[in-house]
This record gives structure tokens, C-alpha cells and sequence, in this order.
């Protein structure tokens, strides 16, 4: 690996840690609680949530961290500098010979906190969205946010934190959109290392869709700091979601939140394990999610595909999941897509074409969900071969029915490629309510590898009343 400073990772260091299924950073949420309302936030608790910081997970956390190889923990909030064991945690992590990455809105940095991450060496990352303090308390959701940020600041910098140390965090909104250019080179000319970033479409902002700005502007944007940037010997390429850097974080961390959740960050933002129930490093080699997103160069769909970037790029996957349902999708954010819309496909989608069966044998409707739980719909028609005379489905046919959802969600997995499978065993399969003719059903599926090419497949069938009419699993093998 490289040596540099812990806080920052290079191709190499990323190739390696995805290779070897380890860690170099985690993210860590101590809870959601929060004293401003910015309002593109993808978190939605606010100050009067119920705090559910639990050290125990904390630490847990932590420790599992730093046993994958983890240099630095980056703690999130809410707010964390709303935490009383703020200190206690920075000095756990220090032991365990990792670093501190804090993201804070500065309201509450003072001289205390600034010696604290000076003697830690911790890097401080504050917010900071723009110059002008009514648009910054838009965007903060409080009054005099902006002299909080510079406030905070200053007294970092006088403890002596240097640009390795010291950030600024902006999100680019169209609100904000004309002050950035001037908002970095001001960062810049004072030694502050800018983290600007594009929104992601959840959270708070699906209220506040005005705050969007349009990918092309985004890529002016972009290009207009990338050559500023140059004239001061920074050299990097223009592409979404980050200014000046690139984001394949999940081939080297994930987010755990204080119940212990894992995600694979902050836009994917569906749980894939619970560090108190399975190893960290049993949840992060075993979740489907996490291996597709270090093998992205092979499993990414669309335009993304084919793009000249796609070794070391695969745009923002949480704005792709936030916006298709599918983490494997292409970047609808991306100004390289800006064109490509139509070659973007969102759930749902209609499962025909990525199934081998054809009607009347075609049971699967859907596919709705496609991540570590998948859900796929279906209808009974009237011409379908497994019903019986009294019009309710003959039982034996319910494996014929997850067979097909499976089959559906490996071609979607897949990018449409349909691959010969069969039904090897059916075990465990309990019939609790009896499937009629023009029931809707959802199929709710959950798979895992116990052979090389098998894959072991629990399910529930649920119709349209919310009434369980089956559940058990089978073992299907699915062949080239």
C-alpha cells in the first residue's frame, strides 16, 4: 500500500483493500439528532428525536474496524459534537491506531474541541455551503450559521490543523450554485481543503426538489474549478459526486449506524447486516450488494457500462439507487448521461423480458425490489396451467413460482442476460393459505451461495390482502 497521509486513499490502496476484503475507512453514525435543519439532508430526524447512542455499538464498532485494517473512522451525525463521549471516542479510536474524520456544521467547535482534534490529529470537516449569511441560513435552516462556520474554523486553525486536517463541506444547490467558484478559491487561498459535493435525492430534499441544479450546469461547474484548480498545480478530472476526488468508497468502507446496522453508505441506504448479530467482516464478504459494487467495472448497467471513466468511476451509486432502485444502475446524475436517460432503467420493470418462460407458463408480473432483499410480483391469470378446476393454485406449483422470480432477478442482476436454470430441491416449503385464480402476490426473496453455482433461496408469497400463503426455501442452480 501507499504511504500517505490516513485520511486520503489511492488507486492502489483502494485496489487492494477490495481485493483482500478489507477496510481503510468506516463511517460511523452515532444518531440522528441535530441542531439545524438544512434542507437537503439526507437524514429527516431533528433535536427532539430520541437519542439512541449506545458507546457499546460504538466501540464494537471500532474494534471490528480497526481488525479489518481500517486507518480512519468517520464519525457523522446528526451533529457529533452533540455527543458527550465525543472526546472518549476520538481517544478509543486513537488507541486502536486509527484516525478521527469528523463532519460537523461548526455550531459547536470551540478552543476545547480544537486542541482535542489538534492533539488527536484529527481531520475536521465543517460546513460551509457560501459567503452570504442569508443563503447560508437557507441552507442551514438556522440563524447565523455562517458566522458559526468561520468561526469554527478560525479556531481550528489557530490550534494549528493544516489542509491535511482541515475541510469545508459544501453541497452544490441552485440556491448556492453561483457562490461556489468564489466560496473555493477563498477555501483555497486560506490553506482549507473544499469537500463540495451534488445532493443526493433523499431525505429532506424530496421536499425540496427546487434545490436541484441541472447535471450540465454541475459539469460548468466542474470544469470551471478543475481549471482554477490547475493554476495552482491541482490536478484532477471533472466527474459527479465529489469536486477534485472520486468516490469508490464502497470497495473500502461502509456505514454502521448506533443500533449497529450496516449500509453500504449513507444513498444506499438499506441495511445489510448488524454488527452485533455477524462480523463486520463476515457481513461485508458475504453481501451481494458490496461485492457487486468492488466488481462494478463487470456488473454496472447502461451508459455508465461503456463510459471512458469506467475503471475508476461509477458516478454516485446512492443518487442511482435513489433515483432507479437499482444500485447497478447508471448514473442519472451524471452529465455524461444527461442524453442517455432512456437507457437508464428504473424499477419497476416489467419481468417478461428478463425471464425464459412465455406465457401461459409466465407467472412473474414485476420486479420491484432488486438488493439483499429482493420482491417480484405476480398474478394469477385464468389461463394458468397450474390451477385447478376450483380455480386455487395446485401447491406443487409454488416452486415453479419463486423458480421464475429468481430467474428474473439473476437476468436483471445481470443486465438483462437470461441464463438456463433449473429447480434442484424444494425443502422446507409451507402452503398457509391458498392461492386463487386473480390473486396478486408478492414474491419477498432473500438468497445466499452455500455451493459454487447454487444458490439457496428463502421466500415468502404474500397476496393482495397481506396474507401469507407460503414461505420456506429452495435450492435453484443457475447455469450459463
Amino acid at each position: 500500500m501507499d504511504s500517505q497521509n490516513p485520511f486520503d486513499f489511492s488507486s492502489e490502496d483502494i485496489r487492494w483493500a477490495a481485493a483482500e476484503n478489507r477496510l481503510l475507512s468506516l463511517e460511523l453514525e452515532f444518531d440522528r439528532r441535530c441542531n439545524y435543519r438544512c434542507p437537503y439532508c439526507y437524514a429527516t430526524a431533528d433535536l427532539d428525536c430520541p437519542a439512541t447512542y449506545n458507546q457499546n455499538v460504538v466501540s464494537e464498532a471500532i474494534e471490528q474496524a480497526a481488525s479489518l485494517g481500517a486507518r480512519k473512522i468517520v464519525l457523522l451525525g446528526g451533529e457529533p459534537l452533540m455527543q458527550n463521549r465525543l472526546g472518549a471516542t476520538i481517544h478509543e479510536i486513537s488507541e486502536r491506531g486509527m484516525h478521527t474524520e469528523i463532519f460537523t456544521n461548526g455550531s459547536l467547535v470551540n478552543k476545547e474541541f480544537a486542541q482535542l482534534a489538534k492533539d488527536f490529529g484529527c481531520r475536521v470537516v465543517v460546513k460551509l455551503n457560501c459567503l452570504d449569511g442569508p443563503t447560508h441560513d437557507r441552507l442551514t435552516g438556522v440563524r447565523d450559521s455562517l458566522a458559526k462556520s468561520l468561526r469554527a474554523l478560525e479556531f481550528l486553525q489557530d490550534a494549528g490543523l493544516d489542509s491535511d486536517h482541515l475541510c469545508a463541506s459544501s453541497t452544490i444547490s441552485s440556491i448556492n450554485c453561483q457562490d461556489v467558484v468564489q466560496l473555493w478559491k477563498y477555501l483555497r487561498h486560506r490553506n482549507i481543503r473544499p469537500y463540495f459535493e451534488i445532493l443526493t435525492p433523499q431525505g429532506r430534499l424530496l421536499e425540496h426538489r427546487d434545490l436541484e441544479v441541472h447535471p450540465l450546469e454541475l459539469q460548468k461547474l466542474f470544469e470551471e474549478l478543475r481549471e482554477f484548480d490547475a493554476t495552482l498545480g491541482h490536478a484532477w478530472e471533472a466527474q459527479p459526486p465529489l469536486v477534485a476526488a472520486k468516490c469508490l468508497r464502497h470497495k473500502y468502507s461502509a456505514l454502521v449506524n448506533a443500533q449497529g446496522d450496516v449500509f453500504p453508505c449513507v444513498g444506499i441506504d438499506f441495511k445489510i447486516g448488524n454488527i452485533l448479530e455477524r462480523p463486520l467482516r463476515i457481513i461485508l464478504s458475504e453481501s451481494v450488494v458490496i461485492q457487486d459494487l468492488k466488481n462494478h467495472r463487470e456488473m454496472i448497467k447502461g451508459p455508465c457500462k461503456s463510459c471512458e471513466k469506467a475503471e475508476e468511476c461509477y458516478g454516485c451509486r446512492g443518487a442511482a439507487f435513489q433515483l432507479t432502485g437499482d444500485y447497478l444502475a447508471s448514473d442519472p446524475l451524471c452529465w455524461k448521461n444527461a442524453g442517455k436517460q432512456d437507457q437508464i432503467h428504473a424499477l419497476p420493470v416489467d419481468a417478461a423480458e428478463y425471464l425464459p418462460h412465455k406465457p401461459p407458463m409466465t407467472m412473474i408480473s414485476q420486479i420491484i425490489e432488486a438488493r439483499e432483499a429482493n420482491v417480484v410480483t405476480a398474478k394469477i391469470a385464468p389461463d394458468n396451467r397450474f390451477l385447478g378446476k376450483n380455480g386455487i393454485l395446485d401447491q406443487e406449483a409454488i416452486p415453479e413460482l419463486v423458480a421464475q422470480a429468481a430467474a428474473a432477478l439473476d437476468s436483471f442482476h445481470y443486465d438483462g442476460t437470461i441464463r438456463q436454470g433449473f429447480l434442484a430441491i424444494a425443502r422446507d416449503i409451507r402452503c398457509l393459505q391458498d392461492i386463487r385464480v386473480n390473486d396478486q402476490l408478492a414474491i419477498s426473496m432473500t438468497s445466499e451461495h452455500p455451493l459454487p453455482e447454487w444458490y439457496l433461496i428463502r421466500f415468502s408469497v404474500t397476496n393482495q390482502h397481506n396474507v401469507i400463503c407460503a414461505n420456506g426455501e429452495i435450492n435453484v442452480r443457475l447455469q450459463e
